[in-house]
């Protein structure tokens, strides 16, 4: 079996984040890049050693192609990057395991909490941990109001509603929205990194100065202990593993005001990785059995800032 051999699923565009996991891998000679994804064209797949055209996750063939596909390329190590995989994935981890390959994801019942924002919010509301009160509104008194749909992920799943002719004409459904009191308090992103049995090892919060369809596209790191503190505490009580996000309100008035957790690397989380946090390089440390590599904190660059950019890539089709 190769000495680190990763698997990265669902690699779309992510570019950026393959190039940094490729950075990572240079500790161990030899290791190879490889990517998948269910559509053939995936962008990224001119930056990976090896591309392979997996079924989609809800396809029946799917499991056995993904197990397949890790035990001949030597899978030490997958990184999921999207949400409606990761329960499939979570549920292959035994199989997986019997092949060599680890995938740093929790319980399916852990995933739940982060696919369903109501929840999220209920097991924080039980737990202690701050978030908005939810609304039902009952008169014009109680607009504007903020919903999000509670299994999607993005600004297209989340519109505010300004009064109650609106309301009506939505024709929401109770147990698939979210409805709060709007917010207008900055928004945070913070990375957290769990170890591969749920203890928490470094967060990085960033603050959220631009954002497009739901994904930062300008973001700085900040030094905020009280908020990495909150964040690393709901990961663990959540029973996280691996690379995740945890999203939040904040502002000097009414404090930090949780949102989101997702069990994945973020859209910007390549920020934090370069900032300090390292994920790729420790997760790889935690498969290959090097503890003391993968819980020693990075050093944390606070004031770096992010500016995404959309890039072109040309390609002649062939026959």
């Amino acid at each position: 079996m190769s000495d680190m051999n990763i698997l990265v699923t669902s690699i779309s565009a992510k570019v950026q984040l393959l190039s940094l996991i490729r950075q990572a891998q240079a500790a161990y000679p030899g290791a190879r890049l490889i990517g998948a994804d269910a559509d053939a064209l995936a962008s990224a797949r001119h930056v990976v050693d090896r591309f392979h055209l997996l079924p989609g996750d809800n396809d029946p063939a799917y499991a056995d192609a993904l197990v397949d596909l890790c035990a001949r390329e030597d899978i030490r190590l997958i990184i999921p990057t999207r949400d409606n995989e990761l329960v499939p994935l979570a549920r292959l981890k035994a199989r997986l395991a019997e092949v060599g390959t680890v995938v740093p994801l929790p319980e399916p019942a852990a995933l739940d909490l982060c696919l369903d924002k109501l929840k999220f919010h209920d097991f924080c509301e039980a737990q202690g941990f701050p978030v908005l009160p939810r609304r039902e509104p009952t008169s014009d008194d109680d607009f504007p109001v903020f919903v999000r749909l509670t299994s999607s992920s993005g600004s297209r799943s989340a519109f505010l509603v300004p009064d109650m002719t609106i309301w009506r004409q939505l024709h929401l459904e109770g147990d698939r929205y979210i409805c709060q009191p709007l917010c207008r308090d900055e928004e945070y992103s913070v990375d957290v990194l769990m170890d591969l049995d749920g203890a928490p090892l470094q967060a990085v919060a960033r603050r959220r100065e631009r954002i497009v369809y739901g994904e930062s596209w300008r973001s700085q790191v900040v030094h905020d202990p009280e908020l990495e503190a909150l964040a690393l505490d709901v990961c663990s009580a959540m029973g996280l593993r691996g690379h995740n996000l945890v999203q939040a309100f904040r502002s000097r008035d009414s404090g930090i005001n949780l949102i989101e957790a997702n069990a994945r690397f973020g859209g910007c989380s390549n920020l934090s990785v370069v900032a300090g946090l390292n994920s790729p390089a420790r997760l790889m440390a935690m498969v290959a059995g090097d503890g003391a590599t993968a819980r020693k904190p990075g050093t944390i660059q606070y004031g770096l800032r992010s500016n995404r950019h959309a890039r072109d890539i040309f390609e002649t089709p062939v026959d």
